[in-house]
């Protein structure tokens, strides 16, 4: 039986603020907005994504993965997804980028499946 949960909504909800906020480099922002959105979707731990509203621009996205907490923010002065683990200050953990490959946003993703860490 299926287990409804309020993550889609809030994947989406965070995803439209990103690309609102991308409306100058929609093209290259929209994939890689896609591929983060589908690889959190996949492997994030049910119930665990909730948005955070920011000061400075889009809102933040947290989720839990392999029992980690995680937060995505896009910053618009980059056109990148920016990650970090735990908290949401300093630098990156990891990039999302237009010059992300598709193969390193999805072996990120799938890692967490496979190795349970980070």
């Amino acid at each position: 039986m299926a287990v409804l949960t309020s993550d889609g909504a809030t994947l989406r909800a965070f995803a439209d603020s990103v690309l609102r906020a991308a409306e100058e480099t929609l093209d290259e922002v929209l994939p890689v907005t896609l591929a983060v959105i589908g690889g959190i979707l996949a492997e994030v731990e049910p119930g665990s994504v909730a948005l955070q509203s920011a000061d400075d621009g889009p809102p933040l996205l947290w989720a839990t993965f392999a029992g980690h907490r995680m937060v995505f923010r896009y910053n618009p002065m980059t056109a990148m997804i920016e990650l970090r683990i735990g908290t949401d200050e300093g630098y990156p953990f990891r990039l999302f980028g237009h010059r992300s490959l598709q193969m390193d946003i999805a072996n990120f993703f799938g890692s967490l499946r496979r190795e349970g860490r980070i």
